[in-house]
């Protein structure tokens, strides 16, 4: 019978040492792994990077773009204080009651009424320009009435097209494929049938720099006859939107029309000076 040595027995302590010191071993193994991985750092997915970085620029933009769109400095604490005062009467009338009613009949029957009326209610253009599209909500917005009929075909059709793609280009490309081309042809006749804006304008360094820049070739000597029909009437017209239109014509940003004429006359006047002609534009009432 073979000779059997004490520590060659598989026994119940073996078995219990072998199994500790190997979970020992897997311990210290997953811990050293652990502090390996911890001080050299991720693996880098460079996919991953280019994302961070990706969306990193898009908010840096979006940011940019919404400081532009943001009211100047003390703009909101002025509004503020006139929320804050007496009420003051007014004849701007809220749609749906009775007055409105009364007051669209009566603005119907003022601008000729008939289908360019109810399509420059229907198609929502009195929300912006005014029901008489003469009062538009915003000093950036444009009059309307009297303009035209050729010139305002024209921009609706190259808002339609995305040829004019400054200013309100980005609402009214939407708006203009509600209207067909038809129904702009009605909307522009209705518009150019309207009364011109009553304004005087003064004898000033406006006018003289109207006719020192050669303006007066297209628009007029009075702003207000046009050489040819696609060229706009300018005298009366909102002094913030004749000057956003000849920085934007100037700048290349609206290009669209008979802009690339007035570029190469614009490059010879300075921001001042769009700004002393514009406000000259708008005259007196």
């Amino acid at each position: 019978m073979p000779t059997q040595y004490s520590n060659h027995r598989d026994t119940p302590l073996r078995r219990f040492n072998t199994f500790w010191w190997g979970l020992a071993y897997f311990g210290i193994f997953g811990l050293v792994s652990a502090v390996v991985y911890w001080m050299t750092g991720k693996p880098v997915d460079a996919v991953a990077v280019e994302r961070a970085q990706g969306r990193m620029e898009v908010r840096a933009t979006v940011d940019a773009t919404q400081g532009e769109m943001m009211p100047p400095a003390g703009t909101i604490d002025k509004f503020g204080s006139e929320i804050k005062t007496e009420p003051k009467a007014t004849d701007q009338f809220v749609p749906g009651t009775e007055s409105h009613q009364k007051a669209m009949e009566a603005l119907s029957t003022s601008t000729g009424g008939g289908e360019g009326f109810k399509l420059f209610t229907a198609k929502t253009c009195a929300t912006c320009h005014g029901a008489d599209a003469n009062t538009p909500i915003s000093p950036a917005y444009p009059k309307l009435a009297g303009q035209t009929a050729d010139y305002l075909l024209a921009q609706m059709k190259d808002f339609h097209e995305g040829k004019r793609t400054n200013g309100q280009s980005a609402v009214m490309k939407p708006m203009m494929a509600l209207v067909n081309e038809e129904e702009r042809k009605v909307l522009a006749d209705w518009m150019a049938g309207l009364e011109k804006p009553d304004v005087t304008l003064a004898d000033d360094p406006g006018k003289a720099l109207f006719l020192s820049k050669g303006c007066i070739a297209c628009h007029g000597m009075d702003a207000n006859s046009p050489i040819m029909p696609l060229y706009p009437r300018l005298a009366g017209q909102n002094a913030q939107y004749a000057i956003d239109q000849m920085k934007a014509i100037k700048d290349g940003t609206r290009a669209n029309g008979q802009s690339a004429a007035m570029r190469g006359i614009m490059a010879g006047v300075s921001d001042e000076e769009i700004k002393i002609i514009g406000e000259w534009l708008a005259g007196k009432k």
